[in-house]
């Protein structure tokens, strides 16, 4: 016996289907389309997997630092002010902040992956050979995305008004670009 009301047939839910996308659906639906070219751009050069999730974790920490240094402003007029004011220097502390953590254990994490991929030991030119970097650039995304993910569920306990779900995919964004970029590779060896 079931206490909640039964829905009637032509019922969706709250929410109408013809309505726009939620927030979290259109953050998605922006990611998707930012992650095309970045996996075209890891495809040709495998090493631009790197700067792409560079970017990306750079991106998300900016944005939820600067939703952080407004968020006790009343006046819109006064945090659109400072957001375009701050952005500069929140981006550039962003970046720093990133190379440390989680920059520094991802790149030794995946010049591990990648030592060990050529067998102990790194060729000349090890950038163009494109498989091992792919997997490098796989555990590099990978690690980075984790640990901004865990950032972001810590923050978001106490910036409860933080949209956390386009951020949560912002971190790991770069992860998927190394992921669709490894697939691409694993075809191309394979056809």
């Amino acid at each position: 016996m079931r206490n909640r009301p039964e829905k009637a047939a032509g019922e969706t839910g709250a929410r109408g289907g013809s309505g726009p996308l939620p927030a979290g659906n259109a953050a998605l639906l922006l990611l998707a389309v930012l992650a095309v070219p970045c996996v075209v751009a890891t495809v040709l050069w495998p090493v631009a997997t790197f700067a792409v999730t560079a970017l990306f974790t750079t991106l998300a920490r900016t944005l939820w630092v600067g939703h952080r240094l407004v968020r006790r402003r009343r006046s819109a007029r006064a945090r659109a002010a400072l957001r375009v004011a701050g952005f500069p220097f929140v981006l550039a502390g962003s970046l720093l902040t990133a190379l440390v953590w989680p920059g520094l254990p991802a790149a030794a994490l995946a010049g591990a992956a990648l030592w060990l991929t050529f067998g102990g030991s790194l060729p000349p030119h090890w950038w163009e050979v494109p498989a091992p970097v792919a997997l490098a650039g796989v555990v590099f995304g990978v690690v980075c995305g984790g640990v901004l993910g865990r950032e972001i569920e810590r923050i978001g306990a106490e910036l409860v008004e933080l949209r956390k779900e386009g951020l949560r995919a912002l971190a790991v964004l770069g992860g998927f670009v190394a992921l669709c970029s490894a697939a691409v590779q694993a075809i191309a060896l394979l056809v």
